[in-house]
């Protein structure tokens, strides 16, 4: 290794002389004992490692006990015996090496030892199935698995079902004909599935094998008649039974499924599809009588369907039932008031009744033709427990009206179109509500694929979402045409100055936003913006936005009391019942002292007493520290989306971010992608403050091109501190930028940050100064074989940052542009030193 260059602004603690001559005899002794008794009975232990490394990628390891001179093992699965391998650098808590340039790709297994014990045995490159695109799979069906090195090295991988309730294994087939590659498969079912039987599935990438995260429930083959792609899809019942005779005196009408609401002669009443004529009773009617029978279609031929628009009226869908039109070019359902209405006027068009399954609408489509900003919601579900609902080949046009809304499990919407007008009331009379066309929560089992969204204000908001996927959509947003006045001149947040008589933005808005997610993928899109090149007041224009629930948090923080072998409990806050921030699907995070890097899901809270599912490698001390949260990210891919026009691009801001990865986005005049995890006041439930946690970051071959200098590009992790005035522990680790290419503009209106890589923190409290500890909040960042073009300052570190290494780091600049390669200074005027064992280096 070559040109390394060790910061010379390292914190070092003071000399063991002067800490000797404070303490005293009697505290010499015990820091003895502490230093070197304890040691000699610490066990390395490894807390974390990367999914994946390549040959000549250098690679961070968390965890504890390590020594101050940690020695690393490195054995490929093909080599006989293992290499110890010199560490780049490495501490008690984090050793980083290089995967040697000679070694051939494989699954490497890594040990520490701090010179006299070892730890257990890791995996890089070993296969990690996270979800499935489907829960339920039919014999020989087509599905997708979606993890980490799934596919390398040009290996076809082998998948295995084993049956949980027999143990018999079947073999799986990869699908060759399908899009694979290290982070997804296409996979055919074995053909001897067995409906109502449980599979574990097994995936090896010919290097490892592992145990997929999820398992897949056996279903009967059916006939798929919507062409979701998904298998309950051939739950619908779509055509009539064989004893069923339309108009014959005596015919079976519990096989009466298929209405044609123009002329079916069980119906009382007909619609005319005349645009003018109230249709609702004849379509309710027919949906009921569907409903009553076990289900089937409600059939619109070509023509124009007016729901009258009564005060609090509606269209309720019921389970079983399916309303589809002859095709979304020549079927319409047109409803909304055609004159102002009072101001009590509420109007509903579409409902799903409480508790409906199997039901859904299908080529044709829907408007809402009032213009004027009335209470008009397109769609919204009754009840709790919707399933096995969808939305196909249909074209909605919202007017002014508010979003489309939906929730449960099993929801597939596809080959849709979704329009909402500039003016569109949402929420508050001024748009400035954060809702756009969509709003879908919760959800389980989401398919939305292939759907184009045109709309101004607000986003298409997506919360509490497990088991995703969103691809193939075409998202554009536009620039609301309404000119400044005096009030926007003053908004906050502002980097360029608006003007009055500026077109601008009415309201907030952003274009995808998922909070609470896990088990997501979001691929191949296009996010994109038309109209005049959006300005804004406000501190927004994500592309997409994980936030952690907004003002809706599910954090606490805690300074642990005791702990057992799978409890911890803080008993400082009060005793007995105390209110805690804590919600379902938590995690809890050692964040300080010698276990901290342990993360745990939380099984349950007795009073102040937290148990969680696995049994601690460090039992926590008196003292330290831990975090509750739910993630808003765990478990998600972004991969190979467009995004060109908005103010920022990908951002997982103010929460806890797990397993998730950026790879392959191309980002066109569109901002950068940005992690920013903070420690910040939160009210509620007895919550004290907030500490987010972020691990296992992949920030990978993205494309990041500023072209016209409206929109700053760059990469950025940093740890804001808002309160308290220290570091309440480390936040984030295991993050990895490499292979990225940004393009700078030098002259861009700064929007909150320069273009730049960043790994950095910020202290955000104006009442009291920053207070140094020996505390780092991020640790062991990895910046690798990225460039920077153009960019006046290539790296920015600061405070609190912790062995971070930039490698291979290219700079490209036009004529006239000079560059700073690493900016490294302190985040406050009380902080003693800037970031802490900084190396930069290249081959």
């Amino acid at each position: 290794m070559s040109a390394i260059d060790r910061r010379p602004h390292e914190f070092t603690m003071p000399p063991y002389h002067r800490i000797l001559k404070r303490i005293g005899p009697v505290g010499q002794a015990a820091l003895f004992s502490i230093l070197f008794c304890g040691a000699s009975f610490a066990k390395p232990i490894i807390f974390n490692q990367p999914f994946t490394a390549n040959p000549g990628d250098i690679v961070s390891i968390e965890g504890s006990g390590f020594g101050s001179s940690p020695q690393l093992y490195f054995k490929p699965s093909r080599q006989a015996s293992p290499a110890m391998l010199t560490p780049v650098q490495g501490a008690n808590a984090i050793v980083q090496f290089r995967v040697p340039k000679t070694a051939s790709f494989d699954q490497y297994e890594i040990w520490v030892s701090d010179g006299a014990t070892q730890s257990a045995h890791v995996f890089i490159n070993a296969p990690r199935a996270m979800q499935f695109d489907t829960p339920e799979i039919a014999p020989s069906g087509s599905f997708r698995i979606f993890g980490r090195n799934l596919y390398v090295n040009g290996v076809a991988p082998k998948i295995t079902f084993v049956d949980t309730q027999t143990g018999a294994s079947l073999g799986a087939t990869f699908n060759t004909n399908g899009n694979y590659d290290a982070y997804r498969l296409a996979v055919l079912a074995p053909s001897g599935v067995v409906a109502g039987r449980t599979y574990q599935v097994i995936v090896s990438n010919g290097y490892g094998t592992a145990t997929a995260d999820q398992t897949i429930l056996g279903r009967a083959s059916g006939v798929d008649h919507y062409g979701l792609g998904v298998p309950w899809a051939m739950d619908f019942i779509y055509q009539n039974g064989p004893t069923y005779q339309a108009g014959v005196k005596g015919t079976n009408e519990n096989d009466h499924h298929v209405y044609d609401v123009t002329i079916d002669p069980a119906l009382t009443v007909h619609a005319k599809g005349d645009g003018v004529t109230d249709a609702t009773a004849a379509i309710q009617q027919a949906i009921d009588l569907a409903n009553s029978h076990g289900g089937g279609v409600v059939y619109l031929p070509a023509g124009t369907y007016r729901l009258a628009s009564p005060n609090n009226g509606y269209l309720a869908l019921r389970s079983g039932v399916v309303l589809q039109g002859h095709s979304n070019a020549d079927t319409k359902i047109s409803f909304g008031p055609t004159s102002p209405q009072g101001s009590s006027y509420k109007y509903t068009g579409i409902v799903w009744a409480t508790d409906s399954q199997l039901s859904g609408i299908a080529d044709l489509s829907l408007q809402n033709v009032d213009t004027t900003s009335q209470y008009v919601t397109n769609a919204l579900p009754y009840g709790n427990n919707g399933e096995r609902i969808f939305l196909q080949r249909v074209n909605w046009n919202l007017g002014s009206g508010r979003s489309v809304f939906l929730f449960g499990n099993k929801i597939a919407i596809e080959n849709s179109a979704f329009t909402q007008a500039s003016n569109s009331q949402s929420l508050q009379p001024n748009g400035n509500s954060g809702l756009g066309p969509l709003y879908i929560s919760p959800v389980s089992n989401l398919l939305f694929k292939n759907n184009t969204i045109s709309w101004f204000s607000g986003q298409v908001l997506v919360n509490d979402l497990t088991n995703g996927v969103i691809e193939g959509n075409h998202f554009t947003r536009n620039a609301d045409q309404i000119m400044a006045t005096a009030q926007q001149t003053s908004w906050p947040y502002i980097n360029k100055a608006i003007a009055v008589g500026d077109v601008i933005q009415r309201g907030e808005g952003r274009q995808l936003s998922i909070n609470f997610g896990k088990n997501i993928v979001v691929h191949s899109n296009t996010f994109d913006t038309s109209g005049n090149p959006l300005k804004y007041n406000w501190n927004d224009g994500e592309t997409i936005l994980s936030e952690g629930g907004g003002p809706y948090r599910r954090d606490d923080t805690g300074t642990v009391t005791s702990a057992g072998a799978v409890t911890v409990a803080d008993d400082s806050r009060c005793s007995g019942a105390c209110s805690w921030n804590y919600y379902p699907n938590s995690i809890v995070s050692i964040v300080s002292g010698a276990g901290a890097g342990q993360i745990r899901n939380v099984l349950s809270r007795n009073n102040n007493t937290f148990t969680v599912d696995q049994p601690w490698d460090v039992t926590p001390s008196p003292g330290d520290h831990f975090a509750i949260t739910v993630p808003s990210f765990q478990n998600t891919l972004i991969r190979y989306n467009t995004m060109t026009g908005n103010p920022r691009g990908v951002l997982l801001w103010s929460g806890s971010f797990l397993n998730t990865s950026v790879v392959g986005n191309s980002l066109i005049d569109n901002g950068g992608i940005w992690v920013r995890p903070d420690q910040s006041p939160i009210s509620g439930n007895g919550a004290t403050f907030k500490f987010d946690r972020v691990r296992n970051i992949e920030i990978i071959g993205n494309t990041l091109t500023n072209t016209k200098g409206l929109y700053g590009s760059y990469i950025n992790v940093d740890h804001a501190l808002v309160t308290p005035t220290s570091f309440w522990g480390t936040s984030t680790d295991g993050v990895e930028i490499r292979n990225n290419n940004l393009t700078a503009h030098p002259g861009t209106p700064q929007y909150v940050i320069d273009e730049a890589y960043w790994n950095y923190t910020v202290y955000q409290n104006p009442n009291a100064p920053f207070v140094q500890t020996a505390t780092n909040a991020i640790a062991g960042t990895i910046l690798q074989g990225n460039s920077c073009t153009n960019c006046t300052t290539n790296y920015s570190a600061d405070t609190g940052v912790l062995d971070t290494i930039i490698w291979n780091a290219a700079t490209m600049n036009s004529a006239g542009v000079s560059s700073t390669f690493l900016n490294d200074f302190k985040m406050w005027n009380t902080a003693t030193h800037a970031s802490s064992s900084t190396i930069t280096g290249r081959d």
